[in-house]
């Protein structure tokens, strides 16, 4: 594309408007220092359901500046002298560029395709799939699920694999079975293949002993093998105990060798047997192994859902909940006669975006505080550096970015931009580059004037709930009722528009610390000493919290709209 063309493109998308779809921010203008409105948050919302929406593609990647990466915005930034020849200099970090090769800068808003998606007639095999859904069931059909929860489970997956074929029926499904033994089901053949009991003590040998399996591995494609995978769905029988850590340490090799973007794991007991047991001595404890296998999914990209089928007794969600906490995955807890939805919901999610890297990129006296929406790794990290892999995204997801000023800003306004990196489902690398322009506002009232406050209430949210999901919700409950209080004391000082949503955002926030005070007390019910359905609830309950989303907390609202 010549240089003519990229102009063109820019001068669109370079507008006035600077709330961008994919980028909110609580306000129009951004406090020029920490006195001014230092009790609310400024936060900006990353909503990745854009990705879906259709905006100017470029080939290949803008120019970036060698030292923060921050992407050449529009021709106008380009200068020229005898000198140093063609060049910028960053509107963030303010380093001089020079400009060497083909220009292309990246506006407002462009999505740059990295690299292309494979070609389809170059996969060799239909057990990796190049691109697409692809979707691996971990069933436990251990002693406890006898009788209606395995009935249900046989149920639940029929439908969702009669969905599927309906919907997208391209989509490449797997099958591990788990009790005292674990096995990967041939779906074609019908081979049970047995992971060795051997290896069962730690991840390293599960997954060393896997791989030596690998070539006996197969997914299918769902809607060529229906009836065959339903039928043996059908033949699931229930036997010994739960070998929940070895069938998930198999899964993951399974998913790295076969590019599996979603596994699902259904299972109503305590994981007893092998590594990841959460009964007995382990050398690795069990919430250390759970958390060690999200984060290496997360580095795959690969989103891993928790269903616990509830049971009366309890199955440690706050345990197995550290892989969807890691994946930006889901997790239920459910009867029997409610596990048709979640395992539907879960089998017809779509995947916007897989090995999913964000960058933010702010100019020097502007800096990241502090994250929410994902796990509380990816939070430090981005504390630390300000970029960090996230793993997969879907329509719901979405990041909150806290900002603050790190002393007086002199500027009349500040450059904010985010990139987002993924991989779309047809393999194709690409990069979303956001860049909006911030007032910088001296006085309280020039923030307030454009306030947004369902941003900056969604991410409160989001992070009670993440100190919920760690235990802490007495921090929870405190952040949302500070919050509350900040906000109630500017009410008068708001125009009309602002004070609509400031009433909006109350009703809202009221009900989330109910939710965690309701939380609360369901654990002060349950017993102490044990694993508990009344535990396993409330920690569910928070991770979604945890990733609550401002379309769910404001639904309601925006129909009214």
């Amino acid at each position: 594309m010549n240089l003519i063309a990229l102009s063109i493109i820019t001068l669109n998308y370079f507008g006035d408007d600077s709330q961008m779809p994919m980028l909110r921010t609580s306000s129009e203008a951004f406090p020029a220092s920490k006195k001014v409105l230092s009790d609310i948050p400024y936060v900006l919302r990353v909503e990745f359901r854009d990705l879906a929406r259709d905006v100017t593609k470029i080939v290949g990647k803008p120019i970036a500046c060698h030292k923060c990466n921050g992407f050449l915005i529009s021709i106008d930034q380009i200068k020229e002298d005898s000198k140093v020849g063609k060049h910028f200099q960053c509107p963030f970090c303010g380093t001089l560029n020079v400009i060497e090769g083909e220009i292309v800068f990246a506006g407002n808003e462009s999505d740059f395709i990295v690299s292309p998606a494979p070609d389809k007639a170059e996969t060799t095999t239909d057990a990796i799939p190049m691109g697409g859904q692809s979707f691996l069931a971990l069933i436990d059909v251990s002693g406890s699920m006898a009788g209606v929860n395995l009935s249900a489970v046989k149920r639940s997956l029929t439908t969702s694999i009669e969905s599927l074929v309906a919907n997208a029926p391209s989509t490449m499904f797997g099958l591990i079975e788990f009790e005292s033994t674990v096995i990967f089901r041939n779906l074609q053949t019908g081979e049970a293949i047995v992971l060795p009991h051997e290896s069962y003590a730690s991840l390293e040998s599960v997954i060393e002993s896997t791989r030596k399996l690998l070539d006996k591995f197969q997914l299918v494609h769902i809607g060529n093998n229906a009836e065959r995978v339903k039928g043996f769905v059908k033949s699931l029988r229930d036997m010994g105990g739960t070998a929940l850590g070895p069938a998930v340490a198999m899964a993951y090799v399974v998913a790295k060798h076969r590019n599996v973007g979603r596994i699902v794991v259904l299972t109503d007991g305590l994981a007893n047997e092998g590594i990841g047991a959460l009964e007995g001595y382990q050398v690795t404890p069990a919430s250390k192994y759970y958390e060690i296998v999200g984060s290496m999914f997360r580095e795959l990209g690969t989103a891993v859902d928790v269903v616990g089928i509830a049971s009366g007794a309890g199955m440690e969600l706050k345990t197995l909940g550290l892989m969807p906490e890691a994946t930006n995955g889901q997790m239920y807890y459910v009867t029997p006669n409610e596990l048709d939805r979640s395992l539907s919901g879960l089998a017809g999610a779509s995947l916007l975006g897989r090995d999913v890297e964000v960058r933010l990129i702010t100019p020097e006296g502007v800096k990241l505080k502090d994250a929410s929406g994902v796990s509380r790794a990816v939070v430090e990290a981005l504390k630390k550096s300000s970029e960090s892999k996230i793993g997969v995204v879907g329509d719901e997801h979405e990041l909150y970015f806290e900002i603050e000023p790190e002393s007086e800003i002199d500027r009349e306004e500040v450059p904010i931009q985010v990139q987002v990196a993924y991989t779309d489902e047809t393999g194709a690398r690409r990069l979303r580059s956001v860049t909006t322009k911030l007032k910088v506002a001296k006085k309280e009232k020039e923030i307030l004037d454009t306030l947004d406050p369902t941003v900056g209430a969604t991410f409160v949210t989001q992070k009670a709930g993440e100190e919920s999901f760690r235990g802490d919700r007495a921090s929870g409950k405190k952040r949302i009722a500070t919050f509350r209080s900040a906000l109630k004391r500017r009410e008068k000082k708001a125009p009309s528009k602002v004070r609509k949503a400031l009433d909006k955002v109350e009703e809202a926030l009221e009900r989330e610390e109910g939710e965690i005070e309701r939380q609360k007390k369901m654990l002060e019910e349950a017993p102490a000493a044990a694993p508990s359905g009344a535990a396993d609830e409330a920690f569910t309950e928070s991770l979604a919290q945890m990733r609550r989303s401002s379309k769910e907390i404001f639904e309601d609202d925006e129909e009214e709209e």
